[in-house]
Order: C-alpha cells, then sequence, then structure tokens
C-alpha cells in the first residue's frame, strides 16, 4: 500500500510542490452550511499554513485560520456567526487542522487524517485530497458543527440550521 501511495503522490506532483506553503492570497477556504434547508456558503479569507508531501509515507497538512476573517456575503450574518455562540471569535480568534498520520489512497483521491480545533474543542477528521500534475492541491472534509459546539444557546436546534457542513479548500 505505500508503494502505491509513493507512486501515487511522486507522479501526480511535480518536485517544486512537494513541499508547499500558502496563504489566502492565491488559495480558497470555503463552507457550505444550510439554513431552513437551504445552502449557505461562506468563505475563510484568511488562512496559511504548510502542505508537506516530501515524505509520501508521511503527508503533513498545519492550516491555521483567523476566525474572524469569515465571510457568507452577508454582515448581519457574520457578526452573528463570530458571536460566543457560534465561534466565539474574540476568545478563540484561531482554527486549526494537523495532520495525524500518513494519508491512505481512497480512489481517486488520498484519505488524510487529522485533528480539526475549532473553540478550544479539537477532534479527529479526515480530509479528502487531491493533487493535480501542476501542484494544486483541492480537498474536502464534512463535519458536524455541534461537535465543536459551534451554534449553541438559541442557535442548538438543528431542525431550522443543519448540523452538517462541508469544508473545501483549493491550495496553489
Amino acid at each position: 500500500m505505500i508503494t502505491l501511495l509513493t507512486i501515487l503522490v511522486l507522479t501526480a506532483t511535480p518536485p517544486a510542490a512537494k513541499l508547499l506553503s500558502f496563504d489566502q492570497n492565491n488559495s480558497k477556504l470555503e463552507f457550505t452550511g444550510s439554513y431552513d434547508e437551504e445552502p449557505i456558503d461562506g468563505r475563510f479569507e484568511k488562512f496559511s499554513g504548510s502542505v508537506n508531501l516530501t515524505d509520501p509515507s508521511k503527508p503533513a497538512f498545519d492550516v491555521s485560520v483567523q476566525v474572524n476573517s469569515l465571510n457568507s456575503d452577508y454582515e448581519d450574518r457574520d457578526m452573528v456567526l463570530k458571536n460566543s455562540d457560534w465561534f466565539d471569535a474574540e476568545k478563540f480568534p484561531n482554527a486549526r487542522f494537523v495532520s495525524a498520520g500518513a494519508c491512505t489512497i481512497s480512489a481517486p483521491a488520498l484519505l488524510c487524517p487529522g485533528v480539526l480545533s475549532i473553540r478550544g474543542v479539537s477532534k479527529p477528521i479526515s480530509l479528502r485530497v487531491s493533487v493535480s500534475k501542476t501542484g494544486t492541491i483541492e480537498g474536502s472534509a464534512e463535519l458536524d458543527r455541534k461537535d465543536f459546539g459551534v451554534g449553541g444557546g438559541e442557535w442548538d436546534e438543528s431542525a431550522v440550521i443543519g448540523k452538517s457542513v462541508e469544508i473545501r479548500f483549493k491550495l496553489f
């Protein structure tokens, strides 16, 4: 299995892209949740980190997100999402994802385990990741916002505001 993973990463990733530092200037970090069963899209405009693919048996992600950079294109909603019932951006200004082991092949992509920390709560999640021949890294993950205490208080009811949130990223 490691040999196949090594071949996949080495053939899909040009040498210059094996160690990638990125920031919000060229990359995207987006999310989709739901309100009253309608999708609500947004993005984080300030994030940085690195992806290290120099050891194909242990790909490493380390990404820090400035929660206050959340933007759903609706200022009133953004203010609510940053308050103490949701992300509590004042008390917890950053969210972070750090790899927790080697990626495995989950055709046609890689499945990369890690730990996501939001609001002081850390939980394991897995990223679905693909690497293009040009070195662009794309991926996604699904999470339950309530696992991280996001959307408490009057927002705790899941019938109106969905628990499931999809995260998508594209790193250059």
